[in-house]
This record gives C-alpha cells, sequence and structure tokens, in this order.
C-alpha cells in the first residue's frame, strides 16, 4: 500500500513540476533567449525581394534582439529547400525561415512535399505585402479597367494578359476573376517581368499583372498605365486613385478575394510561444524603424494592416491555402 502511495506521490510531483516548467521555465527561457546569433533561412537568391527585405529587416532588429541576425541563402523549388531546412532544425528560435507566404498558400498544391508547411512550420508574423498593377501600354484603348473587362467578355480569349508563370499570383488572380465571371482571358506566360514590360511596350501584348516595384518607373514616366491594384479588397493608401480588381470586377460577378502576397517569418514546429511571441515583438519594431520603412517606400512593400501575428496569421494562412487550392484544381494546374 505503501508502495502505491509512493508512486502516486511521484506522479503527481511529477505532473506538478511539468506545470511549474510550462508555468514558469517557459517565460524565463524567452527572457534568456536569445544567447547567440539567429539565423534566417531565406528560399530566395541573393539581391531578390525577400532577401534584400530580410536584410534590411535583420539589421534594423538585431539591434533590439540583442544578438545578430544572419541571413542564409538556400534558393530553390520555390523556398522549399529552405522551408525544409527549418523544418527539420531544433524548435529552439535560433533556426528561422524567411518567405513569402507562397510556400504556404500555393506550394502544397503545386508541388510534392515532404512535408505540409501549415502544420510543420510556426508562423511568427507577416510584416509587409507587395502587390501587381494590372498595366497596359500607355497608347492602349483600355483606359480604365472596365474598359479591359468589357473588351474581355465582348471578345472571347482575344485579351492577351501576360504574366510571370502559370501558377504565379497574377495568372491565379485573372484567371479566377474569368473563371468567377466567364470571361475568356488568353494567358501569356513569360520568363521575368522584364520580358513583360519589353512585350507591353513593343506592342506584342495587351496587357499584364506586373510587381508594382518593377513597372512603376515605366508608369511614371507615361509608358505603362495601371489600370487596377490586382489584388485585395481595399485600395492601397499610396495609390488612392486606382482601384482594385474586385472593385471593379465586382460588376462583372466578382466575389472572391485574391489574397495579397507578403513578407513573412516563420520557425519550426514546437516552437515555445514566449519565444514566438518575443520574436513576432521585436520583428515588429524592426519593422517599424525608419531603415526599413524607408526601405518599405522604396520597394513598394506596403504596411497597410500590419503586422498579421498569432492566431489571425495562422487563419489568414489556412484561408488562403484553402481558397487557392480550390482555384488551382479548377484550373488543373495541381500537382499530379
Amino acid at each position: 500500500m505503501n508502495r502505491q502511495r509512493h508512486g502516486f506521490t511521484q506522479k503527481v510531483l511529477a505532473c506538478l513540476l511539468g506545470v511549474f516548467f510550462v508555468v514558469f521555465a517557459g517565460p524565463a527561457f524567452a527572457q534568456d533567449y536569445p544567447t547567440k546569433p539567429v539565423t534566417l533561412v531565406c528560399g530566395m537568391d541573393p539581391g531578390g525581394v525577400v532577401d534584400v527585405a530580410s536584410r534590411v529587416l535583420a539589421d534594423g532588429t538585431k539591434k533590439i534582439l540583442g544578438q545578430d541576425i544572419l541571413v542564409e541563402n538556400k534558393p530553390g523549388a520555390s523556398h522549399m529547400v529552405a522551408a525544409s531546412v527549418v523544418v527539420n532544425a531544433k524548435p529552439d528560435g535560433y533556426t528561422l525561415f524567411t518567405a513569402t507566404d507562397a510556400p504556404f498558400v500555393r506550394g502544397p498544391h503545386m508541388m510534392k512535399l515532404k512535408f505540409d508547411p501549415l502544420t510543420e512550420l510556426t508562423p511568427i508574423i507577416f510584416y509587409g505585402i507587395f502587390t501587381h498593377f494590372v498595366v497596359v501600354p500607355a497608347d492602349s484603348p483600355f483606359k480604365t479597367m472596365k474598359d479591359l473587362l468589357v473588351y474581355a467578355k465582348q471578345n472571347p480569349e482575344k485579351l492577351t494578359f501576360g504574366n510571370a508563370g502559370f501558377g504565379q499570383v497574377p495568372h491565379l488572380a485573372m484567371a479566377g476573376m474569368a473563371s468567377e465571371t466567364g470571361m475568356k482571358i488568353t494567358h501569356v506566360p513569360f520568363a521575368g517581368e522584364p520580358k513583360e514590360i519589353a512585350a507591353l511596350l513593343g506592342g506584342h501584348l495587351m496587357a499584364a499583372g506586373i510587381a508594382i516595384e518593377s513597372c512603376i518607373s515605366q508608369v511614371q514616366a507615361g509608358k505603362l498605365r495601371a489600370l487596377a491594384v490586382l489584388q485585395g479588397d481595399k485600395r492601397l493608401s499610396a495609390f488612392p486613385d486606382i482601384p482594385t480588381l474586385k472593385e471593379v470586377a465586382k460588376e462583372f460577378g466578382m466575389k472572391s478575394t485574391v489574397s495579397y502576397p507578403g513578407l513573412m517569418i516563420a520557425g519550426p514546429k514546437g516552437l515555445p510561444e514566449p519565444i514566438v511571441k518575443k520574436l513576432a515583438d521585436v520583428f515588429d519594431a524592426g519593422r517599424k524603424t525608419p531603415v526599413f520603412q524607408k526601405f518599405a517606400k522604396e520597394k513598394f512593400i506596403f504596411q497597410d494592416g500590419m503586422p498579421v501575428t498569432g492566431k489571425a496569421l495562422q487563419d489568414q494562412l489556412a484561408k488562403g491555402n484553402k481558397e487557392t487550392g480550390v482555384l488551382i484544381e479548377a484550373l488543373g494546374i495541381k500537382k499530379k
């Protein structure tokens, strides 16, 4: 009987110690964290928007965190090489994933993966959005987005619309809109946005979806005309006079929203909540520094509604993943 009581007592003590560790040791661990440099594993080549944004953000954040933040480039497979490094990393907050939201929203539907980014990575912060203009040549007969959509509606498959590849955001945005409204558009993929711009300026393409940062100089010079912002429900504060695609296309029957692509940071599965919270706070503080804000303004990385963290971020990624999956399957470009 005494042995049974002794065993029961040991179990109770073990449970109490476990509760003590979770309640007290977790926050204490977060207070001590970090004691060495943190690495951001980047899924893009040096010089790309994610790489440069991560380095500017890291530079401002390291002064707040009290440790160096290093960026390590592991390009390949649309961010998934870098993601696999972080998935297999120890969940201690020293190895993090810096990317767009594509690995969470589009990647699982477009590629065969050995892991599920939604369940095997811990979202920390979504800190900036970048989006695309629908642009046409300056001498185009389309003066507004409505002009373009009326033409597409009345002339099936005659509107040529450029994108940086099937399954990329501009393709999905316009193809999804066309699917909802019954329009038929001829999508033309290009190997990079500079070739899209050249085709527009050369009169070989009628319209295209191009990242604002990539085409803003031609728009400001009067060589291209911006008709709409491709994603989102609301107009961007930086371009209040330019409508969103949804704003115009709802007149033709469009109801769904195409989410803004954005910049985010995640960690491995099992990252302790106190560390997740601490990282979200310090990266948000780094985002607010004058250096990052200047960079974001110059590169058209928008801060509307930022940051997104915690459950709101998890819900945003899950919603985007579900809606994008339905669209990709409907378009017949789902992974085989």
